[in-house]
């Protein structure tokens, strides 16, 4: 048996691995609350754009915001990157317990509410329909013949979901309502604990406060002048709010 010739070396062939990248864990779909998603994306795009132009017009400033932008990345960064999923995983959990009550709270819903809901559903389908007639009324007697047009179709419609749906508002309200004024409390309290909220919250609040005033004056106004569905439309309950509220601020300072 011949020996094998030394001079022979065996051929070495270079093997590449790829390392084959962690498989990407796809973004959890959100069914009732993507628009908190959205609204986030925007205030983040509205922020950093506020930041880059206040950045640029730093002047002398300039180089000690890079240094503070560079430490604040470095520490940050890392930070970021491990747990800036976790605010989305919340929503969707949010999101999931949203569903879960919406499903239980159909098999609770009296069966009149759910007629009245296909019923709208149907009248929503049907909305191209009334809209051409309604163009056809306003072509042959004006813009007022086509809103006494809508009303007529429209008022049978809202007194009749409102007469079935009232009771069953009504005795949801009842329950849940002081469940609803300790929840709204505690987060009160809870977003005072973070930083820059209360600023934030002096101005966001009077105007808050402003609107659901004009909006309160304008629908009753409107009940005052017989346009029969503004009598359908909820009011704002500012004075139980601001005393609910009046009541916490004072226990907290007595404590």
């Amino acid at each position: 048996m011949a020996e094998p010739n030394p001079e022979h070396q065996v051929e070495e062939r270079e093997v590449v691995v790829q390392e084959q990248e962690p498989a990407k864990r796809p973004s959890p779909k959100l069914r009732y609350l993507d628009f908190v998603q959205v609204a986030a994306v925007q205030a983040a795009v509205c922020l950093a754009g506020l930041y880059g132009l206040a950045k640029d017009h730093a002047g002398p400033l300039r180089s000690s915001v890079d240094a503070v932008e560079s430490a604040v990345k470095g520490v940050v960064g890392p930070v970021y990157g491990r747990f800036h999923h976790v605010p989305l995983d919340v929503l969707a959990f949010v999101d999931r317990k949203v569903d879960d009550t919406v499903n239980e709270l159909d098999k609770h819903l009296p069966q009149s509410v759910k007629t009245v809901s296909a019923q709208a559903y149907a009248v929503a389908c049907g909305m191209p329909e009334v809209a051409r007639e309604l163009t056809a009324e306003a072509q042959q007697s004006g813009v007022k013949g086509a809103a006494r047009a809508a009303l007529a179709k429209a008022e049978p419609v809202a007194r009749d979901v409102y007469g079935r749906v009232e009771p069953v508002a009504r005795d949801l309200y009842v329950r849940y309502e002081p469940a609803a004024e300790h929840l709204a409390v505690s987060t009160w309290r809870s977003l005072n604990n973070l930083p820059v909220f209360p600023h934030v919250a002096q101005i966001v609040v009077p105007t808050a406060a402003y609107w659901a005033e004009k909006y309160n004056k304008v629908i009753a106004d409107a009940a005052d002048k017989g346009y029969t569905g503004a009598k359908y439309l909820p009011a704002v309950p500012t004075e139980r709010i601001a005393k609910v509220f009046a009541e916490e601020k004072g226990a907290a300072e007595t404590q």
